[in-house]
């Protein structure tokens, strides 16, 4: 009777263990490519040059996948790049030089392009994700995410 009692005590704690371990397991990952809200371990990509930015022009860009359509900006001699779905309803939104915002056509939600994507104002109720960028050389390179892409449980695809 004894060693039945010990057997299934070893199987419940073995259980629970197992348990906590499966909970625990998708945080702990998530925490590695995980920082402050920003999303990591995507390989870096080129996405166009400095030059071309400094002149005045915008590039449009896929980061961190083809799903995923975005445009790098010059603001006030930054760099400054977001994700193109709406935080709304996903609509794809368009960048307003003169007022420095991005723009929902659907909703008219608008983001503030100096901000890091601030909702100014509309049906939106977060901002704009940003694409960290980085400059090497004349290349700007796109490498982590800040902010959930409209439509994702993550931004990692699949």
């Amino acid at each position: 009777m004894q060693e039945k009692q010990n057997a299934r005590r070893g199987f419940l704690k073995a259980a629970a263990g197992m348990t906590v371990a499966a909970v625990a397991a998708p945080a702990l990952l998530a925490s590695q490519n995980s920082k402050n809200g920003s999303f990591y371990g995507y390989e870096d990509k080129v996405i166009g040059s400095l030059s071309k930015l400094k002149s005045g022009a915008d590039m449009d860009f896929s980061y961190p996948d083809a799903d995923s359509p975005c445009k790098a900006v010059m603001v006030d001699g930054k760099i400054k790049a977001y994700s193109l779905l709406c935080t709304h309803k996903g609509c794809p939104i368009m960048y307003n030089a003169s007022k420095k915002a991005f723009r929902c056509p659907c909703h008219f939600s608008e983001f503030d392009a100096e901000l890091d994507g601030q909702m100014i104002i509309g049906q939106a109720t977060e901002n704009i994700p940003e694409i960290l960028v980085k400059v090497k050389n004349d290349k700007v390179i796109a490498y982590g995410v800040n902010g959930l892409i409209y439509g994702r449980e993550s931004n990692l695809k699949g």
